[in-house]
């Protein structure tokens, strides 16, 4: 089964390590790549990017670690911070090797082929593009900044967000997404993760014209200065309007409550559930799919379980493989047919 993920921040390593493990100890496992955004500005990638020129690496770093097994010791050790001459502030030292092999080698696509191999990665990480372009945020209000740092910070209402210049994407990226038997995009920021890889040139349009099934991962809460009050709908309408076409056959929605403490730790910030009305009109061709995907930690944070999510996922890539998906379908909410545990 060949699984590709796209996104960034926080949610395409959790897809990563949950689809890594869904294959138990079958032989063979699942064959897994993760698509990464590459425009972020903010931190020690933004640093790092500013200072020596590098794409930004955070985000691939922590897909590398994702795809390690036993990426606990390798893991804390890219995460470590270090100093580097040069350079403001602390980097994780995963960030500084990719930022030396990428000099290495002259370009970022050898230097994380290097990296995985030094980790035993079991699955690959390609970036979106590898073009130097910023993201750009058009607000409500007619402002507009660069940056994808800058737009959260902002926190205004966002019209649109578009990339500083075309961007070619990878070939090996847009190959993936080709022969994918499941196609996973999210969960993560709607305007700084996932819209961003989807504005890479042909990116959207390949992942149209495909036929194996397309999931979208929907976010556990709203993100403060980004998604304040969106519903599901509210996600899906702006993919549907940065790439002008419905992308998605299934959309996959946590259906296990959160406790009211740790609801209210998140309200006080701004952030609530992303709210589905199954009694309201429902203007896309998804299909919704829910299961128990979502966890609250002991320490009180909302995040959607790998282990959980990667097990709903394969369920559905499974029940799915031997049939088309039709090109429209009325709008049916449904369950998968098992319980897909989380742990915390």
């Amino acid at each position: 089964m060949r699984f590709v993920a796209l996104g960034g921040g926080t949610g395409l390593p959790a897809v990563l390590r949950g689809l890594l493990s869904s294959g138990g100890t079958s032989l063979p496992g699942p064959d897994v790549t993760g698509i990464v955004t590459m425009m972020d500005d903010g931190g020690s990638s933004g640093r790092l990017r500013q200072a020596l020129g590098v794409l930004p690496m955070g985000d691939v770093r922590n897909c590398l670690s994702a795809l390690t097994p036993n990426a606990s010791a390798i893991g804390d050790v890219l995460h470590q911070q270090m100093r580097c001459a040069g350079v403001d502030g602390e980097h994780p030292v995963g960030n500084l090797l990719l930022a030396a092999l990428a000099g290495v080698h002259g370009n970022m696509m050898d230097a994380i082929q290097s990296l995985g191999a030094l980790m035993g990665t079991s699955g690959r990480v390609l970036p979106a593009t590898l073009a130097d372009v910023h993201l750009h945020g058009e607000f409500n209000d007619g402002i507009e900044v660069r940056g994808e740092s800058a737009i959260t910070a902002r926190r205004g209402r966002i019209d649109r967000v578009r990339l500083s210049a075309p961007a070619r994407p990878l070939p090996e990226a847009i190959e993936a997404v080709v022969n994918a038997d499941l196609v996973v995009v999210g969960p993560g920021s709607l305007y700084t993760s996932l819209i961003p890889t989807l504005l890479v040139e042909g990116m959207a349009a390949t992942l149209s014209a495909i036929t194996a099934p397309r999931v979208y991962v929907a976010n556990l809460m709203t993100q403060p200065g980004e998604t304040d009050e969106f519903t599901l709908a509210d996600h899906l309408a702006a993919l549907r309007y940065h790439t002008k076409c419905d992308l998605f056959d299934y959309v996959l929605v946590n259906r296990r409550p959160f406790g009211a403490s740790a609801l209210a730790a998140y309200a006080r910030d701004g952030a609530r559930p992303v709210a589905h009305d199954s009694r309201r009109p429902w203007n896309f061709r998804t299909r919704i799919v829910t299961a128990d995907i979502g966890v609250t930690t002991p320490s009180g944070v909302i995040r959607h379980d790998p282990f959980a999510l990667g097990y709903a996922l394969s369920a559905l890539a499974r029940r799915t493989q031997s049939a088309a998906v039709p090109a429209q379908r009325p709008h049916r909410e449904s369950r998968v047919p098992f319980e897909a545990r989380a742990t915390a």
